[in-house]
């Protein structure tokens, strides 16, 4: 079976904790999130697959390389992330 590396694209991601403001989260997003603290629901909208997706505290939020948004789970970010200097 053919194997293949992904190829080295930086993207732009913040991690969504309990301590950022949700203002944060907001004006990176461009306000395509849903947020509700209350009942800790929280949906990031993926405009390639025209659909809201789930997220919760300890997730990244990615930006994809046409400008759409997804959640990551820790590890598996992680695992397929190193950090940009500069």
């Amino acid at each position: 079976m053919p194997k293949f590396r992904k190829k080295p694209v930086q993207i732009e991601a913040m991690q969504w904790t309990e301590d950022m403001s949700m203002r944060e989260l907001i004006d990176f997003t461009n306000g395509l999130v849903e947020l509700d603290d209350v009942d800790r629901d929280f949906t990031v909208y993926d405009r390639l697959h025209d659909t809201w997706v789930k997220f919760e505290y300890g997730d990244w939020i990615v930006k994809g390389v046409q400008g759409e948004f997804y959640p990551c789970k820790p590890d598996i970010f992680a695992a397929t992330y190193d950090p940009v200097e500069g």
